[in-house]
Parts: structure tokens; C-alpha cells; sequence
């Protein structure tokens, strides 16, 4: 009896061995149709292309004009740098296609929910690559869609909530993911092998940069991490393919920026505006409070006509540089409350609070979804100390990228969005100890069935 039930179980390994590939795939597309049937959208004849946030004002002109201007409601302002112009201009192109009513903003929807399933059916491969295994992928894809983390944001607390199409966060996430997915495959590849992945990896954080330029810190860490564990590898064939190749695709909108405003903008320019209306007498730590309070509305050029007649007095740039030098003179006037903010904005970063006046993990707001949050960021600990003892190259990555990219975060005002392209990090990591326990389980389960059936037996 034993015997057999030993060459029972050696046969269902081989089998499942032999067909591994097939099941790997096979748990990739349930997870992508788990997603898509979760967060699925209907087709609403009624809905239509929004005209805020900036995104989408810059892409209805990009559609009507071909000009990447105006991206504020109360005036035409002129040419902008205000954000980045890969996803304007994907949403310009959609706009295009399927018009500005109901089919092109369920265009919009619908490639947004095909991008966040195809990220949560790729979860297995990601963990597989960083060294943490397909199971943890699967496990932590599954608490994701169970939670329905990251489809929604409570924008307006007085209002309903809005769905995040209207911002680059989902495709930032997967690019993001795949890069340092592959920024990992590099590093065990020799010199002479790693050429084609060099070459992917400068084409990824290109098209990242055109996206959001605000991840372009985790891979710079990257590369100086490389370059700190073996100097010599800077002057490497693949070394300078994956460092150069993206500098070359950013170069046209550089020379674009610098042809329309007459100064060096690398992608965006927005950052003394955001650092303005986050840092002021009447600011507090989050987004949705400063437009609750009407602090927004007092100092952004997106709903204060004042401030947008300056903009386009001024110029965008120059705009910002004045808000940039207001709101360092604020910061150094006002100490003891910019550390109160930036504090309170770390611990919204990591765990997102209610819609409420005041930072609170406990009130109305997505609860469900942060309370799975919570629970995925506290295990990520106990998973990232797994995962350095297994994998410390997997684990300095994954470091990296949860210490360098919210830095940015910590000074401006908090909104959940701003997470969400680091936020499978978190999930791969928090199912990591998940994943270990159950092994533990099944084979604790394996060997007390042998047991049982030694005994029996005899």
C-alpha cells in the first residue's frame, strides 16, 4: 500500500513536471479572465471622454489639434510639458478611432482593465523570475482581485468614486514589472548573451520614461548598483545598449520642449507646481482633502482661473520654476509643518487612509482594498527577509525600487494612484511567506498520508 501510494505520488510529479509550460499557461489565462471578469466595465450610451484631469485635456487636443497644449480647464494656456506624452497620446489615438462619446471612453476603459489583467496574469512569471516562485505569483494575483485592489480612487470625498483611467498608473505598473523582471534575467547572463535582453531593457525604459518619468529612479539606482558591484562593467557593449538606447528614445521630446520653451525639460515639467499646491498655509497632507477644504481650488491653475491666466502670461515653465522657489521659501519658513505633512504623506504612501479630513486608517473608502493592502504591506517584510536569504539580487532590486521610487511621494501631496505602479512589489512580497507556509502544509499533509497509509498496511 505504501509503495503504491509512493509511485502514485511520483507519477502525478512527473506528470505535472511534464506538462509545467502547459500549466503555467493555463493559470496565467485564468487569472487574466478572474481579472477581466472582476473589474469588467459596461458600456454606458450615455458616457463620454472627460475633459479633466490633464490627461485627458491634453489628448482631446492632441485628437482635435495635434498640439500638446492646454491642459487646464479654466483657459487655454499653450504648450505644455505638464506630464508625460506617452499616455496623452495614447489617449489621443483612442479618442481618434472611437470619438469623444461613449465608444471612445469605453475604448479607454476597457484597454485600461485588459492592461490590469494582463499584469495580474503575468504575476506567476514575475515572482518565477525574481526568485520567489509561480506559486507565490498565483497567490498574490488572487488576493488582488479578491481585495479589487487598484481600479478605483476616491478622489472627491464628497463625490463618487472615480475610476483611474484617466492617468498612466496601470501601464506604468507592467512596464515597470517586465523591466526589472528583466533587469534581473541581465544579471545572470554573461556579456556576450545578455546583448538582446541589453537592447529590451533600453527599449522598456524609454517607452517608462514617455510614461512616467517619475520611475526612471529605480532603474537609475539600478545601474548605479550594477556599476558599484563591478566598475568595470560600465563600459560594457550591454551596459551602455540598456543606459544610452533610452536617452535616444526621450532625445525628440527634449529637443521638442526645447524648441517650444526655449530651455532644457527632460520629460515634465510639473514639479514645482506640485511641490506649490502640496506646501502652502492651507495645503494638508492628501489630494482629495486639499480639494475637500478648497485648498486646490486656491492655488492650481486647473481650477483657479487666476492661476491659469498666469500660466499662460508666464509661460508653463516658468510658472513653475516661480511655484518651485514659493514653496522652498515655504518649507524653510515653515519646518516643524513640512516634516508634519511629509510624514503623514510616508504613512499614507504605505497605508492609504480613509476619505477623511484627517490621515485615519479607520472610515469609509475602499475598505476591503485597504485593508488588503495592509495585510500584503506588513507581510512584505517577513517576505523581502525570505526572499534576501534566497535570492539577494532579487532582493536588492525589489529594495530598491520600494525605497527610491516613493521618495518623490514623501514632499507632495498624497493620492493612491501614486503607488499603484510599485504596488505588486508589496504583493509578490506579501504572498511570499504565504506561499512557504502552504508547501509547508501540502507536503506536512503528503507525509502524514503516508504515515496513514504505512500504518494501514501493517
Amino acid at each position: 500500500m505504501k509503495n503504491a501510494l509512493s509511485n502514485s505520488i511520483g507519477a502525478c510529479v512527473r506528470i505535472v513536471a511534464s506538462y509545467r509550460k502547459q500549466f503555467s499557461a493555463l493559470v496565467c489565462l485564468a487569472l487574466f479572465l478572474a481579472s477581466l471578469g472582476r473589474y469588467w466595465v459596461s458600456y454606458d450610451p450615455r458616457d463620454s471622454v472627460p475633459r479633466d484631469p490633464e490627461t485627458f485635456r491634453l489628448a482631446h487636443n492632441l485628437a482635435e489639434t495635434g498640439q500638446f497644449a492646454n491642459p487646464f480647464v479654466p483657459l487655454d494656456t499653450g504648450p505644455s510639458a505638464v506630464v508625460g506624452p506617452a499616455f496623452p497620446a495614447m489617449l489621443a489615438r483612442l479618442i481618434s478611432e472611437f470619438g469623444d462619446g461613449s465608444a471612445g471612453i469605453y475604448a479607454i476603459k476597457l484597454t485600461a482593465v485588459i492592461v490590469l489583467s494582463l499584469q495580474l496574469a503575468f504575476f506567476p512569471l514575475f515572482s518565477r523570475a525574481l526568485g520567489m516562485g509561480q506559486s507565490t505569483g498565483f497567490i498574490a494575483a488572487a488576493i488582488w482581485v479578491v481585495g479589487k485592489v487598484g481600479i478605483t480612487r476616491d478622489h472627491r470625498p464628497l463625490g463618487p468614486p472615480l475610476v483611474m483611467f484617466g492617468w498612466e498608473a496601470f501601464y506604468a505598473a507592467i512596464l515597470i514589472a517586465v523591466a526589472v523582471c528583466c533587469c534581473r534575467r541581465y544579471l545572470d547572463l554573461s556579456k556576450d548573451s545578455s546583448c538582446r535582453l541589453a537592447w529590451l531593457i533600453g527599449f522598456l525604459l524609454g517607452m517608462l520614461a514617455l510614461f512616467s518619468p517619475v520611475a526612471g529612479v529605480i532603474f537609475i539606482g539600478w545601474f548605479v548598483w550594477v556599476a558599484w558591484r563591478n566598475s568595470s562593467v560600465v563600459l560594457s557593449k550591454t551596459y551602455l545598449i540598456a543606459f544610452l538606447l533610452p536617452i535616444i528614445i526621450v532625445t525628440p521630446w527634449v529637443v521638442r520642449n526645447y524648441l517650444v520653451f526655449h530651455r532644457l525639460i527632460l520629460v515634465r515639467d510639473n514639479f514645482g507646481l506640485e511641490l506649490g499646491v502640496s506646501n502652502n498655509d492651507c495645503a494638508t497632507f492628501g489630494n482629495a482633502q486639499n480639494l475637500g477644504s478648497g485648498c486646490f481650488a486656491k492655488v492650481h491653475p486647473n481650477a483657479n482661473l487666476d492661476e491659469a491666466r498666469k500660466v499662460l502670461a508666464d509661460g508653463e515653465p516658468v510658472y513653475n520654476q516661480k511655484k518651485l522657489q514659493e514653496a522652498k521659501y515655504w518649507i524653510r519658513s515653515h519646518p516643524r509643518q513640512f516634516f508634519s505633512l511629509s510624514a503623514l504623506r510616508l504613512a499614507a504612501f504605505w497605508f492609504p487612509p480613509a476619505t477623511q479630513r484627517t490621515y485615519s486608517l479607520v472610515g469609509p473608502g475602499r475598505r476591503l482594498e485597504r485593508v488588503t493592502v495592509y495585510v500584503m504591506t506588513l507581510l512584505s517584510l517577513p517576505g523581502l527577509a525570505m526572499l534576501y536569504r534566497r535570492d539577494k539580487r532579487s532582493a536588492a532590486i525589489c529594495v530598491i525600487c520600494l525605497s527610491l521610487y516613493p521618495l518623490v511621494y514623501y514632499i507632495v501631496q498624497y493620492d493612491y494612484r501614486y503607488r499603484y505602479p510599485i504596488l505588486w512589489v508589496t504583493f509578490l512580497l506579501g504572498a511570499f511567506p504565504i506561499a512557504a507556509l502552504c508547501l509547508k502544509l501540502w507536503r506536512h499533509l503528503i507525509r502524514v498520508g503516508q504515515e496513514m497509509s504505512g500504518c494501514s498496511s501493517t
